[in-house]
């Protein structure tokens, strides 16, 4: 008799891995429960995903990542970041094969990720690879967003994604109208912030996005309304100042869009209106009034921009050529201002994160980027916000606003036309 070789069954492995992670989720629970929850979400993520298309692991990544702004406090730091690289990957692959019909916001993607490439060959800490990651998803995703096919393809996950954030805003607004999470933690003028107050800026800007969506996704008056609402006020009670500034350039130009029309003032009216009422309105009162008393330099100006700017801009043009040309380095402006300033600042605007740290030749495929990204048949009136935070408060390492901003302005805009084909 010839012995014969019998193998595992595939459902053994399946067995053994799945023991294997309940162990490791029940150690990580003993030692930090939120990593074991998060271990557990993580394993049923991609157990939903292998049931699902391609289309609907995109819509699954999207639709996370206003939770996860909403709760950011309540989670691990870079579980945002993961939940952003995979919602870009699937973008990418969902856009696949790519083709573009203008090639200056691709090309200028390329390169900017080949630069990035370029620097992180020196990096040494943590850190450094922690912003690569970040800085690679506004290219990453702009490929996707900027093929013929990513966006035949977006508009059809709009409404799953949508659904999902305003129901996040629904529940942040129950958060804070019950006294849950912060209030009056950050600049004390009222604030109020639920469990998002470390990154009290990406969840603004979250929420302007979220905004500016909703109102680009109906033509009806009522829902319009309330679809900006539901972001703009949460916006408004954070507080921060870039996103009042955000908001109103959106509002600007939906009235120059409709030709100011009757329905587009009626539209605007209805928001001032839910704004008054909230008291988002007398929060950002409360922080003009603050920081009008503490601005009493052009160093002090723009809750200290003056000082953060000039901490960053003075190392990198006492450089010299090659640091014009191509940046001191990832993280440098942090570094610096840590040394100038005794705390980490982020550069307030991606023209001095980006032009410190990859140069002039960066900053410029940035800036062809953005080109790109505005002359394409995508809705602009999304990207309003990434760009206002872009120039007054930098916007590139905010993974959930630019991934989700990005992803809507080709998902609310109808699919292209296909090409013609030749005749014969």
């Amino acid at each position: 008799m010839i012995a014969r070789l019998q193998l595992p069954s595939p459902l053994v492995g399946l067995y053994l891995l799945a023991a294997v992670t309940a162990a490791a989720a029940g150690a990580l629970v003993a030692r930090n429960p939120l990593a074991g929850i998060a271990l557990v979400a993580g394993v049923c993520a991609i157990a939903v995903g292998t049931r699902l298309t391609l289309l609907g692991v995109t819509e699954l990544a999207l639709a996370a990542l206003p939770w996860l702004v909403v709760f950011d406090g309540l989670m691990p730091s870079l579980l945002k970041t993961f939940v952003a690289t995979g919602a870009a990957i699937a973008m990418l692959l969902l856009a696949m094969p790519l083709h573009y019909r203008r090639l200056a916001g691709p090309v200028a993607a390329f390169l900017f990720i080949g630069l990035m490439l370029a620097n992180v060959v020196f990096a040494t800490e943590s850190e450094q690879f922690i912003q690569f990651a970040k800085f690679l998803i506004f290219p990453a995703v702009s490929l996707a967003v900027l093929s013929e096919r990513g966006r035949e393809e977006l508009p059809r996950a709009r409404n799953v994604v949508l659904a999902s954030c305003m129901v996040a805003m629904v529940v942040h607004l129950g958060i804070i109208g019950a006294g849950l999470g912060q209030e009056g933690t950050k600049y004390d003028v009222g604030e109020k912030l639920g469990f998002g107050r470390e990154i009290l800026h990406e969840m603004a800007l979250t929420f302007v996005v979220i905004a500016a969506a909703g109102l680009a996704s109906s033509r009806r008056i009522p829902v319009q309304a309330a679809f900006f609402a539901l972001g703009a006020v949460p916006a408004l009670l954070t507080g921060v100042r870039s996103a009042l500034l955000a908001l109103l350039v959106v509002v600007l130009i939906f009235v120059l869009r409709m030709r100011l029309s009757r329905r587009a003032l009626a539209t605007v009216l209805a928001i001032l209106a839910v704004a008054m009422v909230s008291g988002g309105i007398e929060v950002v009162k409360n922080r003009f009034d603050q920081e009008k008393q503490q601005e009493t330099s052009l160093a002090a100006a723009g809750s200290g921009r003056g000082q953060i700017w000039r901490a960053a801009v003075e190392p990198w043009w006492n450089a010299g050529p090659p640091e014009w040309s191509f940046g001191t380095g990832l993280r440098s402006v942090e570094e610096q201002e840590l040394k100038d300033l005794g705390k980490v600042f982020v550069g307030h605007s991606d023209l001095i994160q980006v032009g410190v740290q990859l140069g002039v030749v960066g900053l410029a495929l940035w800036a062809m980027l953005w080109f790109g990204l505005l002359t394409a048949r995508l809705e602009n009136i999304v990207l309003v916000p990434l760009l206002v935070y872009s120039v007054v408060n930098g916007a590139i390492e905010y993974v959930a606003p630019v991934t989700l901003g990005l992803a809507f302005a080709a998902a609310c805009r109808p699919p292209p036309e296909p090409a013609p084909q030749p005749s014969q």
